[in-house]
């Protein structure tokens, strides 16, 4: 017994000694998320060639949180310890990131964060699980419900005939693109700083301009009838990306603007931010595609 008692002692000791010796991983940087209350609200636009990608249908969106910003590299080094990025600079935009990076980005951050990893990635196949609290990527109707504003601009009972910018304020009196987004007229040709222009309705920055920003789902065209929280086609190759990039036009930067990649395109014009699940009383787990 003494002899199995010395050598727990020792072995604690050894424990206490590799832990006191082994670094503890840095603080991550703050990566400030938005509360997006949920609602429903009439997806896409009816405007011009625009309408058939962006066929007007109803989607019930439950209350989720949002990143600030696009990620920053600053957080991306911290997290996966590296800088894939072709413009360098801590505050800039992450760029040059595949759909499957940033997959892998989620659950690395979901592990350091002591949250269960909302990917199982077998290869190429990732499979979101619906019951993980863990970090992820925005579908694209959760993307376009916040761009819009949520319940500050995109609930409503009528289809947008035009979309603007996110930002643009309502109403007759559009506001100025350059006030709210990098892109082509005054990008330079390259990424600029999160939060160096003004947010949208939510409080959200770059949501149209500096990056495109890749979302979960995997292409197709949309649904006719309503749906709760539509998260992509259910077969396809191509995934999702929205809200233009400092090398785009102003049609590319609408709020309902569709395109879409294969997952491993790597850009200098490409980037991302994340989402997390909270608790929504008013939304049940049914209609999140939880089981009950």
């Amino acid at each position: 017994m003494k002899h199995t008692k010395l050598l727990l002692t020792l072995i604690l000791a050894a424990v206490a000694t590799i832990a006191a010796e082994t670094p503890a991983a840095p603080a991550l940087p703050l990566y400030p998320m938005i509360s997006v209350q949920g609602g429903t609200f009439l997806m896409g636009s009816n405007e011009g060639s625009f309408r058939v990608s962006e066929r007007v249908h109803e989607v019930r969106v439950c209350s989720f949180l949002l990143s600030e910003t696009e990620v920053t590299q600053e957080l991306y080094t911290a997290v996966m310890q590296e800088n894939p990025s072709y413009f360098k600079g801590p505050a800039l935009p992450v760029d040059s990131v595949s759909w499957l990076d940033t997959i892998l980005f989620c659950n690395a951050l979901s592990l350091r964060s002591g949250l269960p990893p909302a990917y199982t990635i077998e290869g190429e196949t990732v499979t979101w699980n619906r019951d993980s609290m863990g970090y992820r990527l925005p579908t694209e109707a959760e993307w376009e419900y916040a761009a819009r504003g949520g319940v500050k601009g995109a609930v409503g009972n009528r289809a947008l005939e035009k979309a603007s910018f996110a930002g643009d304020p309502q109403g007759d009196s559009p506001g100025n693109p350059r006030e709210y987004c990098w892109y082509a007229p005054n990008g330079a040709s390259s990424t600029h700083p999160v939060k160096s222009k003004l947010p949208n309705q939510l409080g959200l920055y770059d949501m149209s301009g500096n990056v495109w920003e890749w979302c979960w789902d995997l292409f197709g065209d949309y649904p006719a009838e309503p749906v709760d929280n539509y998260a992509g086609s259910s077969a396809g190759r191509s995934r999702i990306y929205r809200g233009g990039s400092y090398l785009n036009q102003i049609n590319q930067l609408r709020t309902t603007f569709r395109i879409w990649e294969a997952p491993a395109l790597r850009a200098r014009t490409m980037g991302f931010r994340i989402a997390l699940d909270i608790e929504d009383p008013g939304c049940p787990q049914a209609a999140r595609g939880r089981k009950p």
